[in-house]
């Protein structure tokens, strides 16, 4: 309970800090200097993600070397933890769904770094999409995509959606895979249902109880080279190939005998979700 304590107020004093921050990158863009406020938004997030992650007690384990320059990271989704581990490796634009900017301080904290909400009942959104990412690469900053479009459980990685890597595509931009994976070696109960965030779970409970872990393991696993395709098919394959290619299962048991969602434990996973079909 202490643990749990000291580490939501330290995350509250965090956010203090670094919204002025993220307000800050906001004033830039407004003065027409975009290149200078990307990359100073990114900066800002990659504070909060370093500062986050060791308030949590998140250790890396990195498999092979991000390569430089700006690339549109496509990474599997697991939970709301995967947002501060790739920011912290990945300092760099998110596309995310609408629906994230109207949560309270976190949705706020995204919207000023420059997140790139994604309205998907528009179809003509992706457009807008894809000019923004493109100008993002532009000005040497990397955006972050989760073309699964959820979180999952971590049994395997899901149907990759292939529409946002249609200006991928179109624009040859380089592409780089990126699979994360957790472990928790201090905590009996299982990643799975502790760290991963899926099938409906409640985000404050969820969120409550991942802060009171004592330590988090985040694997991440880069991909050995970027991808570039003319068909979004083609490259949503390649990609999905890099994928697998790094993924290691996150341990499914045992789960709290207290665990507040057990029935999802008692479904087996999609046969995409298994399989990673396109």
């Amino acid at each position: 309970m202490l643990r749990l304590t000291v580490r939501a107020l330290a995350l509250f004093a965090l956010f203090a800090l670094v919204l002025p921050l993220a307000l800050g990158a906001r004033l830039l863009a407004a003065t027409g200097s975009e290149r200078v406020a990307l990359r100073f938004a990114a900066g800002t997030q990659r504070l909060w993600a370093r500062t986050l992650l060791a308030l949590l007690g998140v250790e890396f384990e990195l498999v092979g070397a991000p390569p430089r320059g700006a690339f549109l990271i496509v990474a599997n989704h697991l939970s709301y933890l995967d947002v501060p581990v790739l920011a912290a490796l990945f300092p760099g634009r998110f596309v995310a769904k609408s629906e994230i900017a109207s949560w309270p301080v976190l949705g706020r904290f995204a919207a000023l770094v420059g997140t790139i909400f994604v309205h998907q009942k528009r179809t003509r959104d992706v457009l807008r999409v894809e000019r923004e990412m493109t100008r993002t690469l532009a000005a040497g900053v990397p955006v972050l995509l989760f073309p699964e479009g959820h979180s999952t459980r971590g049994v395997g990685i899901d149907r990759l959606h292939s529409s946002l890597l249609e200006g991928a595509a179109s624009q040859s931009m380089p592409c780089l895979a990126v699979t994360l994976g957790y472990e928790t070696p201090l905590d009996r109960w299982a990643p799975a249902a502790t760290v991963c965030w899926w099938g409906g779970m409640g985000f404050l409970r969820h969120a409550r109880g991942l802060l009171a872990l004592r330590s988090v393991r985040a694997r991440v696993r880069v991909a050995e080279a970027p991808r570039r395709a003319g068909d979004r098919k083609a490259l949503t394959a390649l990609l999905c190939a890099d994928l697998l290619a790094g993924f290691v299962p996150v341990r499914q048991g045992p789960i709290a005998p207290d665990y507040p969602w057990p029935e999802l434990f008692e479904t087996r996973p999609k046969e995409g979700e298994a399989l990673g079909q396109m």
